[in-house]
């Protein structure tokens, strides 16, 4: 497909907002930086994974476990986004500003404290401030509106301490323990359910019992946040009004959790029809990624949703405008 084929194919106002920056977009990025504006980059690069590069190594570490594996696709996930902006990126002058100075040395000055203090987290969150800098300081806060959304996007790939993780994780296994004892009580030939914290012991009618326990995987904090950082990225990169924006990136949530809360009650079920070796190994994980599918699906039912009610309030508003325009 041409250019003017996926032009045609837009809105009106994307259409038009293509033709305004398609001179820029068909500029490749070699082209617009230039030789000296590659070298400049891959100095700073360097610059900066020597200076950080003890972090790199622990996030690389961290980010091989599966709870966090999404890591390591988020930077190149940032520099699609930016890529995506190439247009406004190349069109028009951008100025540097001091401001992106005054940001740098804020940013290694907490790293310094955070060095002194022995806090570890703000260290690496640094890296991303100083980024801000190094873009408000050689392009000027033009460009940082642009790509604002990218660099802050980092933040997604770099773990919290364990404690915060712990603190986020377990109220996601208590959310998932409470509801599944209810909606296991109502399965039939079960007798009692009982919880006690993460864990759940059920008590058949036939005198089978037993018990399982709600572990941090299917807590929701896996799935949670790929989810966060694939809804972000979403409601960043599709035009719609901000209130659309808002509530995508907040239904992540409640979809994430909707998803391994089903996902808890099918593994607890298994278990108590004595169908335990499905809920472990290789059909546990199995069930998992079909439940991340389902979650995909309700989020895009969400978008479909949201799609038609805009479709509607824009019909009413040119059913309105064209009244006024008979009246006349």
């Amino acid at each position: 497909m041409n250019s003017a084929d996926s032009a045609g194919s837009q809105s009106p106002a994307a259409a038009l907002e293509y033709a305004r920056l398609e001179p820029a977009i068909k500029r490749g990025w070699l082209e617009y930086l230039g030789a000296e504006g590659v070298i400049k980059i891959l100095l700073l690069a360097a610059v900066l994974g020597w200076f950080y590069m003890d972090h790199l190594r622990r996030m690389s570490n961290i980010w091989q476990q599966p709870d966090w594996s999404h890591g390591y696709l988020v930077p190149f996930f940032s520099l699609y986004l930016v890529h995506q902006r190439r247009g406004e990126l190349m069109r028009g002058t951008h100025e540097g500003s001091l401001w992106g100075l005054a940001l740098i040395v804020a940013s290694l000055f907490i790293y310094v404290a955070a060095v002194v203090t022995k806090f570890g987290y703000p260290q690496p969150l640094t890296l991303v401030f100083v980024l801000a800098g190094l873009v408000l300081l050689i392009r000027g806060w033009r460009t940082l509106k642009i790509v604002w959304f990218p660099l802050f996007y980092l933040f997604l790939a770099i773990p919290p301490p364990e404690r915060l993780y712990r603190e986020i994780t377990q109220p996601l296994q208590q959310i998932a323990a409470f509801i599944s004892k209810y909606v296991l009580a109502m399965f039939p030939g079960v007798d009692e359910v009982q919880r006690a914290g993460f864990n759940i012991a059920y008590y058949m009618v036939n005198g089978k019992s037993g018990s399982f326990t709600v572990a941090g995987a299917c807590s929701g904090m896996r799935s949670l946040l790929a989810f966060v950082a694939i809804g972000l990225a979403m409601a960043y990169l599709t035009p719609r009004p901000l209130w659309h924006r808002i509530t995508l990136a907040v239904s992540v949530v409640p979809v994430a959790l909707f998803c391994n809360v089903i996902r808890v009650i099918i593994t607890g079920s298994l278990q108590m029809y004595g169908r335990g070796n499905l809920a472990t190994g290789t059909p546990h994980t199995l069930l998992g990624l079909f439940m991340f599918g389902v979650g995909f699906g309700l989020y895009f039912g969400l978008i479909w949703i949201l799609d038609h009610l805009m479709v509607e309030e824009d019909a009413e508003a040119q059913g309105a405008s064209a009244a006024g325009g008979s009246a006349e």
